[in-house]
């Protein structure tokens, strides 16, 4: 296929700028359907049900995994379908070819007692035990996405009243309750810590010893060393925590539409979440239902 470059330009177009989705989720798609593309080498109107059942078959040999075959199965119908819509094609390829099952698998949660073990597990008061027990504190009293918590700003900050804003995929805004252990932490970082780290007068919440932003590498080195301490056997990542706080919530008693909410999913927009949910029934939810509420 002499021009995959233009006709997966304009998808990835239609991805950032309508769908508004995030770098990585973009990236993905583009690492699920260039493959394929290269593969058949044909112009986009002669790929045809077979050179997608001949796909699959490679793939399948090729040792990839029933979910991995149905992510770029799933990307390539959305993929089919935005040039159907485009008028560049008269009917998808793909449209008969069913997704292979999935044994749905559920996150691993930790408990209540062991999210405590693994704050606790960050020994001492010096600056950087400060800042990472305010970081798990966050990530399970808010249930944060890491990318959320890293791109965190001072700004977004509002102790007083007990919230915290919060920028999730597609730069979608939604504000989460700040519950009392979350709260108190954050205030100690920010007090006590974070302006022996602000060597560049920098507007991100959580700094490195060189004053810059936190990385996501430098978290996950830091997460897996509180694992060890905390003797967690468990195989647990940062998102664990986000899985822990939701479940959490759930076994309180929250609703699931609250959760949704609190989670900020994609199906629920921001104009939602201040139209529907009172602020401070949210709050409540979390005070009366989150273990460290």
């Amino acid at each position: 296929m002499s021009n995959n470059s233009e006709v997966i330009k304009d998808f990835v177009y239609y991805l950032q700028a309508e769908r508004e989705l995030s770098p990585n989720t973009v990236n993905a798609y583009k690492r699920d359907i260039l493959p394929f593309l290269n593969e058949v080498g044909k112009e986009l109107n002669d790929i045809t049900r077979d050179d997608l059942l001949n796909y699959i078959s490679k793939l399948k040999s090729s040792n990839y995994s029933t979910s991995s075959i149905a992510r770029k199965l799933s990307s390539l119908r959305m993929f089919f379908s935005f040039y159907i819509g485009e008028g560049l094609l008269l009917e998808s390829p793909i449209d008969n070819i069913e997704s292979p099952r999935l044994k749905r698998k559920l996150p691993t949660v930790l408990s209540a007692s062991e999210v405590e073990n693994l704050i606790e597990s960050i020994n001492g008061n010096s600056t950087f035990s400060i800042r990472d027990r305010a970081i798990l504190e966050l990530m399970y009293g808010c249930g944060l996405r890491i990318s959320e918590l890293l791109n965190l700003y001072l700004e977004d900050l509002f102790l007083k009243e007990d919230f915290i804003r919060v920028k999730g995929k597609g730069s979608k805004e939604r504000i989460v309750p700040l519950g009392s252990k979350a709260k108190s932490a954050v205030m100690n970082y920010i007090t006590n810590a974070r302006m022996e780290l602000d060597k560049n007068s920098s507007t991100y919440l959580f700094l490195t010893r060189n004053g810059n932003k936190l990385s996501r590498v430098g978290l996950w080195k830091n997460f897996r060393k509180y694992v060890l301490q905390s003797g967690i056997k468990k195989n647990v990542t940062p998102h664990t925590l986000r899985h822990s706080f939701a479940t959490h919530l759930l076994e309180g008693g929250a609703s699931l539409r609250t959760v949704q909410i609190l989670l900020g999913h994609s199906d629920i927009s921001t104009t939602q979440v201040y139209t529907h949910i009172d602020r401070s029934y949210l709050r409540d939810i979390v005070s009366s239902y989150h273990p460290r509420g």
